[in-house]
């Protein structure tokens, strides 16, 4: 997938360093911790492996493997750096207080990272900046996640404070709980409606002091590499929904961005391609939901709001050994429901139930969807059946909406729908839900 523009890193952060800020070989962070494979490589191009308790100098690049890293700098600040991340240290100036003198800029080469900021910028914003391929990122005091899509677009969500993105196509502010993805250099950053989040999961409210408490962890306490993000390759399902069609696709492979979004699915049928995505999301490392806003199959088709739930398959086996059980499903997440004429009101609920048998299943989908249209504002009831059918990780639906699901993860601990209806007979809504029982 790739997005137009291209970006040569800011001109004015170097030409700061040149009059009058130049790096000094002074040391800047120490590293929290480090798993697997973390180095700090010098501004001479020189590299050396970080443990815990190293210490990284202002010039450094940390480049950070199949592992994870997180960073303390000296005004307080902490990073924590995803896998497969490259975070250079352009700049580090703070002399234990706040005298004017205190900067940090930096570059964010590729991967993803969450930060707290500290004293530096506090007073002085414009002594804080991070830069990307594509934007640049300041700071009014704050927490957020930045992330690459690709070598040419980030996603940025603000969750405290505020953050200000700029770029060639003009700047933004974000404030707590915003969003936006940046497709290029020269266009501008854009809100969207759902939260970029690295993976694994990174800590809530419970920040400090510990920033790293809330990382994956095997039983053992050892941080868990990539515990929740989907990898790519084969054994996945999709179900998706779209205007007013959806279906379901077996036995393909996925390919996933560094954040588990999905860019494409190919399966014996079809392919299906993300051109810009409009919302994306995961849990436990085992399914995913999103809604890619444009969209494209391997016959170069245009979509428009293509809604998909996507897994690895659940084998036929473990749900033979469901016999007897019917399991009820808790909703874990959701696709803003669209509509060609209206738009969402809130978020849709409901519960899905599927009863296990040795050679036959029945599942069902009980959900409530907020929709307004130019005649209707109401909650639409959407009670999907695929009656009684042979044993299988996906289904379609017989009646109560168009569309199909999936069983994902060990036993079935998971399960995900599209769903595609007739609101009044005014516009057909689509989306799609995941659950975890």
């Amino acid at each position: 997938m790739t997005f137009p523009g291209s970006f040569k890193h800011s001109s004015k952060v170097f030409l700061l360093l040149a009059l009058g800020f130049p790096l000094t070989v002074l040391a800047a962070a120490s590293l929290d911790f480090a798993v697997g494979d973390v180095q700090a490589v010098s501004s001479a191009g020189v590299a050396r492996p970080l443990a815990k308790g190293g210490r990284i100098d202002a010039g450094d690049t940390v480049r950070v493997g199949d592992g994870r890293a997180q960073l303390r700098f000296d005004d307080g600040a902490l990073v924590s750096l995803q896998p497969n991340t490259d975070f250079r240290i352009d700049e580090f100036q703070f002399s234990g207080q706040q005298d004017g003198k205190e900067r940090g800029f930096f570059s964010l080469l590729k991967g993803g990272l969450r930060t707290l900021t500290g004293l530096v910028g506090k007073v002085n914003k414009g002594n804080y900046k991070v830069t990307t391929s594509v934007a640049t990122i300041g700071i009014r005091g704050t927490e957020y996640t930045l992330s690459y899509l690709d070598s040419e677009s980030i996603a940025i969500a603000t969750a405290e404070g505020a953050i200000e993105v700029c770029n060639g196509g003009g700047c933004a502010v974000l404030v707590s709980g915003d969003s936006a993805v940046v497709e290029g250099s020269k266009t501008a950053p854009k809100r969207v409606d759902f939260r970029p989040q690295l993976r694994p999961a990174q800590p809530g409210e419970q920040l400090l002091p510990q920033f790293s408490t809330s990382e994956f962890r095997n039983q053992d306490g050892n941080v868990l590499l990539n515990g929740n993000q989907l990898t790519s390759g084969p054994g996945y399902s999709l179900a998706w929904a779209r205007g007013s069609s959806g279906g379901t696709a077996t036995n393909g492979s996925a390919v996933f961005g560094s954040s588990s979004q999905l860019l494409s699915a190919t399966n014996p049928s079809g392919s299906f391609y993300g051109l810009t995505l409009g919302q994306s999301d995961s849990a436990d490392g085992v399914i995913g939901w999103g809604r890619w806003a444009t969209a494209t199959d391997q016959l170069s088709t245009a979509m428009t709001n293509f809604h998909y739930v996507i897994g690895r398959e659940t084998a036929v086996g473990q749900l033979a050994a469901l016999n007897g059980i019917t399991a009820t499903y808790q909703m874990i997440g959701y696709t803003t429901p669209t509509g060609a004429l209206g738009y969402s009101t809130g978020a849709p609920s409901g519960t899905l139930t599927a009863s296990f048998g040795a050679a036959t299943m029945s599942v069902s989908m009980a959900l409530q969807v907020p929709y307004f249209n130019s005649m209707t504002n109401t909650t639409y009831a959407v009670n999907a059946s695929t009656g009684t059918v042979p044993l299988s990780s996906t289904f379609t639906w017989a009646s109560g909406a168009t569309g199909g699901g999936l069983f994902a993860g060990t036993a079935a601990s998971h399960a995900g729908a599209s769903y595609n209806f007739s609101a009044g007979g005014y516009t057909n809504v689509s989306g799609a839900v995941a659950f975890k029982r």
